[in-house]
């Protein structure tokens, strides 16, 4: 079990929380940006930097991708190394709700468009299935440290 840092606890994660977790590539990182109830917390994984070893510094890292992913029951797998290690401001480009993009499918399970969602509202994208914003799903564990895994330190 992981021991969170000094004010956070395991059933209240902030935006600013920072939390390590062991990959096959070794230690990576996320931060909590937008607590948004009933959804899953969103995180932005931080591009690994060797030289970083302070929640600030690890912060200023540039982001990889955004998720949504239930943090709290990652925290208390066992499976899954984390630990929150510190808070530390959001980055101004982090600040703002990530824009995902939903597709809608047919009965076939075929996508017959795409929507964005901005955290509040949904609007018609037409173009959202050949961007690179993230799918509004909920990430699971094992994939977002799949993900963090192939990120290049």
């Amino acid at each position: 079990m992981t021991e969170p840092q000094q004010g956070t606890t395991l059933e209240k994660l902030a935006p600013g929380d920072i939390i390590a977790i062991e990959t096959s590539a070794g230690r990576r990182h996320v931060q909590v940006t937008h607590i948004r109830s009933p959804y899953p917390d969103v995180v932005r994984a931080i591009t690994p930097d060797a030289n970083t070893s302070t929640p600030d510094e690890i912060a200023k890292g540039e982001t990889a991708f955004s998720a949504m992913v239930e943090l709290r029951k990652a925290l208390r797998d066992d499976a899954v190394k984390t630990t929150v290690i510190g808070r530390a401001d959001v980055p101004a480009a982090a600040r703002p709700f990530p824009l995902f993009r939903l597709p809608i499918r047919n009965r076939a399970g075929e996508i017959v468009y795409w929507w964005h969602w901005d955290g509040e509202g949904l609007t018609v994208a037409p173009d959202a299935g050949d961007s690179d914003l993230p799918i509004r799903e909920v990430l699971p564990v094992a994939q977002l440290e799949a993900r963090l895994s192939d990120l290049s330190a």
